[in-house]
């Protein structure tokens, strides 16, 4: 029994002897990696982790940071991003001394190398560009391990998969891709400090949401929105560069628009229950956007459809020198004019997104087809006039006189007025020859005599009595003239015109009309374009 018991006590004995070198060699290796210390100065055998170093692992695989200066560029970012060392699911927040969580700051940068296809139809727009973001990880700072490596690691997609990069995409996009001919055209640096710079040539068709009120004297702004994906304002703020956010390339040129410039700005986006912006995620999420200010060419426009529709409005008034009674020219003059005016606009109006609202180009077009259809009117308004067959009885050659009687024309004539149609003397009023009894036997004839009294016309009714000596009037007997005294209407002065002459008129005093009407109208519209 003493024996055994001996012998129990020296396996116990080599046991704990050797957990303890076991220990002390664990020690000496998690020093060397830089994570886990030993406190030998003071005895204690309790391990003792750091929260200073961004190592702190408990895998024992973890490869050692020492002579990192003589590492390559993929060995060092290989260990450096290790799973021991490095999380990228994790963003790099950092907290401060009040222990709150310090959101990430993202900062961004576009070059603008191409702007095209502004369609106005489709509400798009395709933009090329490099865009460039910058940020901070601590995680992956280098320079107390490698403190002559000066230079940033620099690498493509591969390096990239390593890391963690904000998740961000284009509000209104239709669609985007990474450009690259072989690969994505997408560049990674790491700097000493851990400052990461991530950039990637992207291109992209954007919503543009144009107004048209003013089209084609327009004015739009187009912009881009990124915007944060995944985390929100507490844990990630975009931001953009302070010197030069937005370039564009010193060749830029567009075939419709001019750039005027562009306007930054900085905001946030609210994910909701009704919004639905990020999916089922909720909250506040920073945003960048910048709105590109361009100007519509309108050489284009003045030289292909105002300057043809001012001709075909004025061709339109030659009408106004052909008489009434052409038909043939003065219909075909007109028709032709309006169908090619609405040809020239339907061929404007295609290149333009249905809007419900109406447009400056509309206006226009309105207007210059109401001249058009005006001469048109205008022709079949003097034809029924020049076929009338009975004059106007006018007081005055005025404007309102003439413009009264031809739409209200007095077609009653005067009962006493002399019937130029009949030639015959038995057409006369015989006063007092139905007595043949009667010994006084004359006949007396109401006759009108126009007197021409400056320019209107003056008829006096004159009485002619014929002395009937038991001879014929048809048989040429000589007949007795007597005047007869006028006491029954005062003389009146009025004036007589001839359809012909109204039609006439009317043309003369259309040919300033139209034209003046068009000059007030040019006016107004193109203060109404340039001046508000």
């Amino acid at each position: 029994m003493d024996t055994v018991t001996v012998l129990l006590g020296l396996l116990s004995i080599g046991l704990v002897t050797a957990a303890s070198l076991n220990v002390d060699q664990q020690k000496l290796q998690l020093a060397n990696n830089g994570s886990i210390a030993s406190d030998l100065a003071s005895g204690n055998s309790s391990l003792n982790s750091t929260k200073d170093l961004p190592e702190l692992s408990d895998d024992d695989n973890c490869s050692s940071l020492v002579n990192a200066n003589s590492l390559s560029q993929t060995e060092l970012m290989t260990r450096i991003t290790a799973g021991c060392r490095y999380d990228r699911m994790e963003p790099p927040v950092t907290v401060n001394a009040n222990g709150e969580i310090e959101p990430v700051a993202v900062y961004a940068r576009f070059y603008i190398n191409a702007l095209k296809d502004l369609n106005s139809s489709d509400l798009q727009f395709l933009l090329q560009g490099l865009l460039q973001l910058r940020y901070l990880d601590s995680r992956l700072a280098f320079a107390k391990y490698a403190p002559s490596r000066q230079q940033p690691v620099v690498g493509e997609s591969a390096l990239r998969e390593k890391l963690w990069v904000p998740h961000l995409f284009l509000n209104n996009e239709q669609s985007s891709n990474v450009l690259g001919t072989n690969e994505k055209d997408l560049l990674t640096s790491i700097y000493p400090d851990g400052t990461v710079l991530i950039s990637f040539r992207l291109q992209a068709t954007l919503y543009c949401w144009m107004n048209f009120q003013k089209f084609p004297f327009d004015e739009q702004n187009c912009t881009t929105i990124l915007e944060s994906w995944m985390y929100n304002t507490s844990m990630l703020q975009l931001h953009w560069e302070t010197a030069n956010p937005i370039t564009f390339h010193s060749q830029l040129q567009l075939t419709e628009y001019d750039l005027d410039g562009y306007v930054c700005n900085e905001s946030v986006s609210v994910s909701d229950a009704f919004t639905m912006t990020h999916g089922a995620l909720v909250g506040n999420y920073s945003a960048l956007s910048f709105s590109v200010l361009l100007t519509r060419e309108v050489g284009y426009y003045i030289i292909d459809y105002f300057v043809p529709s001012m001709m075909i409005v004025a061709i339109s008034w030659v009408s106004f020198w052909l008489q009434a009674d052409q038909t043939p020219a003065r219909s075909m003059l007109g028709c032709s004019t309006l169908l090619s005016f609405i040809t020239l606009s339907l061929s404007q109006e295609n290149n333009l997104s249905k809007v419900s609202y109406v447009t400056m180009s509309e206006v226009w077009f309105l207007v210059c087809t109401f001249f058009i259809f005006g001469s048109l009117m205008e022709f079949a308004f003097v034809n029924t006039i020049w076929r009338r067959n009975n004059n106007l009885e006018l007081k005055k050659r005025t404007t309102k006189y003439i413009v009264r009687s031809t739409f209200v024309p007095k077609l009653k004539r005067n009962p006493r007025s002399f019937n130029r149609s009949h030639s015959s003397m038995s057409s006369c009023n015989k006063i007092g020859g139905s007595n043949h009894n009667n010994n006084n036997n004359n006949t007396v004839i109401t006759i009108e005599t126009p007197i021409i009294i400056g320019d209107g016309l003056c008829r006096e009714n004159s009485s002619i009595s014929l002395e009937d000596n038991n001879a014929s009037i048809g048989s040429g007997s000589t007949a007795q003239l007597t005047d007869t005294p006028q006491a029954e209407k005062p003389p009146q002065t009025f004036a007589t015109m001839t359809p012909k002459e109204v039609s006439l008129w009317i043309d003369r005093k259309m040919r300033f009309c139209f034209p003046l009407a068009f000059i007030v109208f040019n006016a107004i519209f193109w203060t109404l374009v340039y001046c508000i």
